[in-house]
């Protein structure tokens, strides 16, 4: 296993346990959860090496990273995602110029498909191999499995997006600044990751199930991940909720507290905590949360915003 033991964000070495939580898909392993006790950021801690994480993905139902629309659960996934799909881009296309597009963790393509269609100049980096092929193979998409992002150019794109990646990455100021380089200085960074703020986190507690662990290796709130962006020099300048987020993680939450889906409770749980996203600051189950460059930041550990952001 892999110790962490300085916080990414403040670089302290002082965490506290918050929760225990178990591997549901693969190896039914507990692992804990801690916060900074400086800057109240969270991550799995300890967990497996960058050479033993692979195993942890090595779940047959991994739904990202395969076409697989058999049972029920399956076919509403590949409906919402094709509904998904359409928004992000539209969301793109208000954001950015039709310009140069790269998505990081593109899984099988779909959404860098249909940036494609769109008018972009497309690029994706995938480091699952069959998700890779299938993107590549159904859509003729250039796609890099290297993760490192140095076979792109400085200021290469117009735009960067991360959708419910960021949590996986090993080293997170590392792929940021990497980001902020082949960004250029008008770009805009889309990332989305879960919100361990939710109403519906704090209902499932250590059964939620974007906890994820142990291939969710940071747990973000809207505070800290400003806190962390904004030390690379990148500004936040907008939050969306993903709505449908609620509704998956729900009830797959409900299978892992109770050993089956409740696709009825699951709904309702989800409802809820969309609705109370809107009306409180603690916010959705998922956020999406829109960045640009602003060299009036201060690069350096410790220096950050304190302000909660509302949507």
């Amino acid at each position: 296993m892999k110790k962490i033991n300085k916080c990414p964000i403040c670089n302290n070495d002082i965490f506290l346990k918050k929760i225990s939580c178990k591997d549901y898909t693969v190896s039914n392993e507990i692992f804990k959860i801690v916060s900074c006790e400086t800057c109240g950021f969270r991550f799995t801690n300890p967990r497996p090496k960058d050479k033993e994480i692979g195993e942890y993905y090595k779940y047959s139902q991994y739904i990202s990273h395969t076409n697989n629309s058999s049972g029920l659960f399956n076919k509403l996934y590949h409906l919402v995602r094709a509904f998904s799909t359409g928004r992000k881009v539209s969301l793109l296309k208000r954001i950015t110029k039709k310009g140069t597009h790269l998505d990081i963790g593109c899984g099988t393509g779909e959404f860098l498909n249909a940036c494609k269609k769109s008018g972009f100049i497309t690029a994706g980096i995938e480091p699952s191999q069959m998700a890779r092929n299938q993107a590549i193979n159904n859509f003729g998409l250039r796609v890099s499995e290297k993760t490192d992002l140095l076979e792109y150019e400085t200021s290469e794109f117009d735009s960067v997006s991360m959708w419910h990646v960021l949590e996986h990455v090993s080293d997170l100021n590392k792929t940021i600044s990497s980001i902020n380089r082949v960004l250029n200085d008008e770009g805009k960074l889309i990332i989305a990751v879960p919100n361990y703020k939710s109403w519906d986190a704090n209902y499932y507690k250590e059964y939620w199930a974007a906890w994820d662990v142990p291939i969710h290796f940071w747990h973000f709130s809207k505070i800290t991940i400003e806190k962390l962006f904004n030390q690379h020099k990148l500004k936040l300048i907008k939050t969306k909720p993903m709505l449908f987020d609620s509704f998956y993680v729900s009830i797959l939450s409900e299978e892992f507290k109770y050993g089956k889906k409740n696709f009825i409770k699951g709904a309702l749980i989800g409802f809820i905590s969309n609705v109370l996203g809107y009306i409180t600051k603690k916010g959705h189950s998922s956020i999406i949360y829109i960045f640009e460059k602003n060299s009036d930041l201060k690069q350096s550990k410790g220096i950050y915003s304190n302000t909660d952001l509302q949507h």
